[in-house]
């Protein structure tokens, strides 16, 4: 968590451990699964949309973990955009 007042600003790292600050803006299920989408709070950002899967680790405590399958991202991102189609404008 990175020390914006938002509580909606999350620090995420990349592969090369790179941080990015990124908005939480909603989280969806699916396939049973829950799924956080996130925007870069950046503008001009190299990142797009980041969908991150919520897993438990060894402890039962939640922690977000990378979708690799892109099957999934396009259905999870689906999602999204029809709970949240009165709240942005989607280019397609």
């Amino acid at each position: 968590m990175s020390d914006n007042t938002n509580e909606n600003i999350y620090t995420l790292y990349d592969e090369d451990g790179v941080a990015c600050e990124f908005e939480h803006l909603d989280t969806v299920k699916f396939d049973g699964e829950e799924y956080c989408i996130f925007i870069p709070v950046e503008d001009g950002a190299e990142y797009g949309v980041e969908i991150m899967q919520i897993v438990p680790d060894e402890n039962g405590e939640k922690m977000l973990r990378s979708v690799e399958d892109e099957d999934v991202l396009s259905e999870v991102y689906e999602v999204f955009k029809e709970r949240n189609a009165d709240l942005f404008d989607f280019e397609d």
